[in-house]
C-alpha cells in the first residue's frame, strides 16, 4: 500500500454522498479546517481539535459503527491556510489515534513470510486479491483472516465477528497498513482500542497487510501477536 496520503478535488464529498472505494482508493473521513489568514491558523486549538477527532472515533467504536464501516478508525484532521497572493498553502496534518491507559505488549512480530505455512501463503494472497478486486470489500481497511486446520483462508468483514468467533479457527485480526517499516503503523492502535472496548478481546494475532505490484508482499507484511488488558 503506498505511503501517500491523496487528498483531491474528489475527495472533498458531502457526508451523504454514496461513495466507494476501488481498487487503488480507499476512501476515509476526515475533518478540513481552513482560515482565512495566518494568524487564524497559528491561534487554532490544535490540542483541542484532536481530542474532539479521537472523541469521535471513540463514539463510533462504543456505538456499533465501526462493525458497518471501518474506515471511521482512520479519522484525519487537516488545518490549512491557503495564502493565494504568494500562491502557497500551510498546513498540517494528523491521525488521532486512541490512548490505552493500560499497557499494550507487543508479544512477536515477524515477516509473514515466516510466519506461514506455504499452504496458508497460498491460500491467502488468493483470498486478498479476491477481497481487493470486489467493489463491496476492497475500501474496507479492517477485516479478519480467518484460517481452518486445512490451511484454507477465508477474509470476513468485521460486523460476521460474532459467526466466526466461537468456529475453532485460527483468526488474524488484517487491516491495511501503510507503513514502510519494520513496525505496524499508527492506524493498529485505533484497530485495538476497538477490539478491547467493542469486542472484549485482549489478545490477538494481526496481519499489517501490505503490496508490492498490487499484490500481497509477503516479506513487507507482516504477522504479529500483541496482549492488552482490558480498560478499567
Amino acid at each position: 500500500m503506498s505511503g501517500l496520503l491523496r487528498l483531491g478535488r474528489e475527495s472533498l464529498v458531502p457526508p451523504s454522498a454514496n461513495s466507494f472505494g476501488s481498487r487503488n482508493s480507499c476512501p476515509v473521513p476526515g475533518t478540513l479546517i481552513n482560515t482565512n489568514n495566518m494568524r487564524g491558523l497559528q491561534n487554532l486549538d490544535v490540542e483541542y481539535l484532536l481530542r474532539e477527532e479521537a472523541k469521535k472515533i471513540l463514539h463510533d467504536i462504543m456505538h456499533g459503527k465501526i462493525e458497518e464501516d471501518p474506515s471511521l478508525l482512520l479519522r484525519f484532521l487537516v488545518i490549512s491556510f491557503a495564502d493565494l497572493k504568494n500562491w502557497k498553502i500551510y498546513y498540517s496534518v494528523a491521525f488521532p489515534s486512541l490512548v490505552f491507559k493500560s499497557e499494550m505488549t507487543l508479544l512477536s512480530l515477524h515477516s509473514a513470510s515466516l510466519v506461514l505455512s506455504q499452504e496458508e501463503a497460498k491460500s491467502l494472497s488468493k483470498s486478498l486479491k479476491e477481497w481487493r478486486s470486489s467493489n463491496e470489500t476492497a475500501a474496507l481497511p479492517f477485516f479478519f483472516v480467518d484460517i481452518s486446520s486445512d490451511s484454507c483462508i477465508a477474509i470476513r468483514q468485521l460486523k460476521d465477528w460474532k459467526d466466526c468467533q466461537d468456529n475453532g479457527q485460527k483468526l488474524l485480526f488484517g487491516f491495511y497498513d501503510h507503513g514502510c517499516h519494520q513496525d505496524p503503523s499508527w492506524a493498529l492502535r485505533n484497530y485495538i482500542a476497538f477490539l478491547s472496548l467493542q469486542l472484549k478481546i485482549e489478545k490477538i494475532q494481526f496481519l499489517c497487510y501490505r503490496e508490492k505490484r498490487s499484490e500481497l508482499d509477503l516479506e513487507k507484511s507482516l504477522i504479529g501477536e500483541a496482549s492488552f488488558p482490558q480498560p478499567h
